[in-house]
């Protein structure tokens, strides 16, 4: 029996029935008093600076109003002053204006007019008793008068009417532009004093204003008003600097600061008038400030003990209710076979629930290893495998840009660093719209992220402001279940595959104008040698008239054949100025055969067309595949007899290119003529080979010319005696530009 009892003494000591729930209304004690006390500090704290801002809230607001009423009152004076300004001298109407004024306006205790000499010529009210005064010694005189524009004075008293205000002055000009004098306007610091006690009236301390002398314009205390006093020699403690209080009015020191007055501290808010440089001061005694921060202590405190005894109470319940689940938890954990890796058993050092915790804890763990070192195993090798593909897009000799599905750029490589300019920084987690606007890419990349674009030329603008040829692809990211996770962009720069293409194209034009050129020598030769006989004819038959009629006809024929080849020749050699555009090549071919219809009428030749209706829109330069489609029909006609045949047909076709497909339209004009010779067939689109009488062997050669630059290509079959066939492929409208035209 006794040794049952210690048994169970035992379990009571170690169960955690006893521990925890000590230990929780302990810590909940602790926890409680010090989120209490902390909360005090925050709440004072933080009361103490809403007060603080509040009050230089007050202060700027008195400073804005300040401001705009004395930006109202300037503006009026200014605008007696430029009216009186245009009076030429009249006196009497300057008298009129400003008298006026001080009638319909109350801002004003009093207006005058000064001249140059600084007297005092009208006034209102009167200014009779000091009509013979100078006031050389007003600051308002000697500021308009040395540079002609309006001045707020300092706070004075009023020679005409014996109290304090202060004068706003605006100069009034001569003619010549001159300032010939000033109008003057008196302001009562009473009317600066009403704006400060309409919020005087519902503010718990003290609000003052100060001229930028630091003279006393309002104050609750009125006597110092009426005597101009100078502001109180203090020393203020403002931000990390302490300073005298003139030398903060000197200064301009804006901001929240305090002072001592005897034991009390008084702290102030200060701003100043824009413009006019017054100080506004909001004063609050320390008591006024933290007056409600001790209302919320006291808040605080009764709050913090009604916590402390409901945490106790729901403390013990709460603990009550912990051992049943750490029971349960001890099975289960017995049942987990996932794990950590290097775990080390832990001490079974008591004989509580937590003691059997640990037992199973470390029973699991052996289990744990094991899984935990594939993990890691797993992880190592899926980070080399991250690290391989990012290397490969880093050393990728095109420009690579990956987007995630939100269209956001989460890869930006080397290479497309060097093309663009621009760094991986600039563009990493932006929007690619951001970098199709800043680079002006020639192709709407959002509009077609989720379809697989292939090898479409455009341009973009580097940092460098300079303007690149690039080939684009666009290959959307697809999941199993053919989600799409972003969209890959790859770019290549084509500056210098441009520039070999154009070299190749000068040196292809250097060499056949070569070619050209023997040509030209050749076919110009015989006419010139039969001109010079001609001439040699004439100089002998110069007195037969008829003959020579006869050779000058011959003569003017010749130049105009030699003049046509010449043409021909130039417009061969020079480049076309293509302007390509979306083109309806059945539309094309209808206006070209209503060009022939004629010829086709009077020769009864039959035309069939073979359309396919899903032939694309090609997007060439029209006027110029205009052209070559005329001369290949022309020749068809020429080359058939009465009652020939021509057929015209036209197809979609897509050819290879780099494992991927390209859409062209292929069109075939094939005749039942006579045919061209094998022999010839080699030739036709050589410049200056015809076979015809009077031909200039240019037209075909031209149409070859032309396709090409329209990146287009024409090919020929003929069979002698039953006709000639001339092939046609044109490029469809690119992927990025809409049938209309536009850039999508």
């Amino acid at each position: 029996m006794g040794s049952q009892k210690d048994s169970k003494m035992k379990k009571i000591t170690y169960s955690l029935k006893i521990k925890i729930p000590f230990f929780i209304v302990i810590l909940t004690i602790l926890a409680v008093c010090v989120t209490g006390a902390l909360s005090l500090i925050i709440a004072t704290k933080n009361t103490q600076k809403e007060v603080l801002d509040k009050n230089l809230l007050i202060s700027q607001m008195i400073s804005e109003r300040i401001y705009q009423f004395l930006s109202d009152a300037t503006e009026t004076v200014v605008t007696a002053a430029n009216i009186s300004s245009q009076s030429n001298d009249n006196f009497e109407q300057i008298k009129n204006e400003i008298f006026r004024i001080y009638d319909n306006f109350a801002y004003f205790d009093l207006i005058f007019y000064m001249n140059s000499e600084a007297r005092m010529l009208f006034a209102k009210p009167s200014n009779e008793h000091v009509k013979d005064r100078t006031y050389f010694d007003r600051d308002y005189f000697n500021e308009v008068m040395k540079n002609g524009k309006p001045f707020v004075s300092r706070l004075l008293i009023s020679s005409v009417l014996g109290k304090p205000h202060f004068i706003i002055a605006a100069p009034v000009f001569d003619k010549f532009g001159n300032v010939q004098g000033l109008i003057g306007a008196g302001i009562p610091l009473e009317k600066i004093g009403s704006i400060v006690e309409e919020i005087q009236r519902r503010f718990n301390g003290r609000i003052w204003v100060t001229d930028r002398d630091g003279v006393i314009a309002v104050h609750p205390d009125k006597k110092l008003i009426l005597k101009l006093m100078p502001s109180p020699e203090v020393m203020m403690n403002l931000g990390s600097s302490s300073k005298k209080l003139v030398d903060i009015i000197k200064d301009k020191s804006e901001g929240i600061g305090y002072y001592k007055e005897g034991k009390d501290t008084v702290y102030a808010a200060i701003s100043f008038v824009p413009k006019v440089n017054w100080m506004v001061m909001v004063e609050q005694y320390e008591k006024d400030v933290f007056a409600q921060t001790l209302n919320l202590k006291r808040q605080l405190k009764s709050s913090i003990y009604v916590i402390i005894i409901i945490a106790i109470i729901s403390g013990v319940f709460l603990a009550m209710s912990i051992t049943n689940p750490i029971e349960r938890l001890v099975i289960n954990v017995r049942n987990i076979e996932k794990g950590i890796s290097d775990i080390e058993s832990i001490p079974v050092n008591s004989k509580d629930e937590i003691g059997e915790l640990s037992k199973a804890f470390n029973d699991m763990s052996i289990r744990l290893k094991s899984y935990v070192n594939e993990l890691q195993n797993s992880y190592i090798k899926v980070n080399n495998i991250q690290q391989y593909l990012n290397n490969i897009i880093e050393s990728a000799a095109s420009g690579i840009i990956v987007i995630d599905k939100e269209k956001n750029i989460t890869v930006f490589n080397k290479e497309a660093e060097k093309i663009t300019g621009y760094k991986s920084s600039d563009f990493t987690n932006t929007h690619i719209l951001k970098f199709c606007e800043v680079t002006k890419l020639d192709i709407n990349l959002t509009d077609n992220l989720h379809q697989n674009i292939d090898d479409v030329e455009t341009k973009l603008i580097t940092k460098n402001n300079d303007e690149i040829p690039i080939n684009v692809s666009l290959s959307p990211v697809i999941n199993e279940q053919g989600e799409i996770l972003g969209t890959i962009i790859l770019f290549k720069d084509l500056s210098r595959i441009k520039m070999l293409e154009e070299e190749l194209k000068r040196e292809d034009r250097i060499r056949t104008l070569g070619e050209m050129s023997a040509s030209i020598i050749h076919e110009i030769g015989n006419p010139l040698a039969g001109i010079a006989n001609l001439l040699q004819v004439l100089k002998e038959s110069w007195q037969d008239d008829k003959t020579k009629t006869e050779i000058m006809n011959i003569l003017q024929e010749e130049v105009g054949n030699l003049n046509k080849m010449v043409i021909n020749f130039l417009n061969f050699s020079k480049s076309s100025k293509l302007n390509p555009e979306p083109t309806n090549i059945i539309e094309l071919l209808d206006d070209i055969l209503n060009l022939v219809k004629s010829d086709v009428i009077a020769k009864k030749i039959i035309v069939n067309r073979k359309i396919d209706p899903s032939i694309p829109i090609v997007y060439v330069d029209r006027r110029t595949i205009k052209q070559c489609f005329l001369n290949i029909l022309i020749n068809a006609i020429q080359a058939v007899g009465r009652s020939g045949r021509i057929v015209i047909e036209c197809k979609n076709f897509e050819a290879s290119c780099n494992n991927n497909s390209k859409k062209l339209a292929r069109i075939k004009i094939s005749d039942n003529g006579n045919g061209i010779p094998p022999e010839n067939i080699e030739k036709i689109f050589s410049p200056f080979f015809t076979t015809k009488k009077g031909g200039t062997g240019l037209g075909l050669a031209i149409t070859y010319k032309l396709v090409k630059e329209n990146g287009g290509k024409i090919a020929v079959k003929s069979e002698v005696g039953k006709g000639t066939e001339f092939e046609v492929l044109l490029p469809a409208v690119p992927c990025g530009v809409s049938e209309a035209g536009e850039k999508t």
